[in-house]
């Protein structure tokens, strides 16, 4: 899962997309600038807009979903 959040952070265009947890939380990134993946690659940190942040660990991300973008 790791290679598939890395995949989506470095695309071009971005398109947000969701990191799915073993425990059914669900954490959108709606920028690249949100998340980084440390070098070891084995946790992944998500930054929210209020300041806080979470690290969630490669073993406990079960899924990435693509969002895509609004269209107005």
């Amino acid at each position: 899962m790791i290679s598939d959040v890395r995949h989506l952070l470095q695309a071009g265009p971005f398109e947000p997309f969701a990191i799915i947890t073993s425990s059914g939380h669900r954490y959108v990134v709606p920028s690249a600038d949100h998340a980084s993946i440390n070098p070891g690659g084995n946790r992944v940190v998500i930054w929210f807009d209020d300041g806080a942040g979470i690290t969630l660990s490669a073993l406990h991300i079960t899924a990435v979903e693509k969002l895509g973008t609004a269209k107005n």
